[in-house]
């Protein structure tokens, strides 16, 4: 199980520092490390939402999703959830990002990509975003996260 651990955080760590150059290309919204929570009893030992902003000419932004420790052999459904204010109050929208799946040790990643033609007319705004992922009975969300799209 230590074997595990450290090899969840050593590709965690590895990911992180292939993507930190393309978080840099935002200078309004950094690439944001944004801890999932389980809703109710749902099992989990960690996980986390990578939300980058690379606003490059084929890719606008760049999430990945990674659970450890979470129910086993579970696909798990990401949904993106757009709120018109800062305090994640009033949802406007819901968008489904990505499925991925969760081997027998409860450990998975996921990804999702965003085109700059998917943005539109949310440039030039401010929301408030959550996420949430949902695989069988068990669920994990994101707390209130404010993204400004430039």
């Amino acid at each position: 199980m230590r074997r595990l651990g450290i090899a969840i955080s050593a590709v965690t760590v590895l990911m992180l520092g292939l993507l930190t150059p393309l978080a840099a290309a935002d200078a309004v919204y950094h690439s944001q490390h944004i801890a999932l929570a389980p809703v109710g009893t749902s099992p989990l030992q960690s996980g986390f939402v990578e939300n980058i902003h690379a606003n490059g000419p084929n890719v606008y932004a760049h999430e990945i999703y990674v659970l450890a420790g979470a129910a086993p052999t579970t696909t798990y459904a990401v949904t993106l959830h757009l709120f018109s204010d800062t305090g994640c109050t009033d949802e406007i929208a819901t968008l489904p990002t990505a499925t991925f799946q969760t081997n027998r040790n409860g450990n998975g990643v996921g990804q999702a990509e965003f085109r700059p033609d998917q943005v539109g007319s949310l440039r030039g705004h401010t929301f408030g975003i959550e996420w949430t992922v949902t695989g069988g009975t068990t669920e994990y969300q994101t707390a209130c996260s404010i993204v400004t799209l430039d």
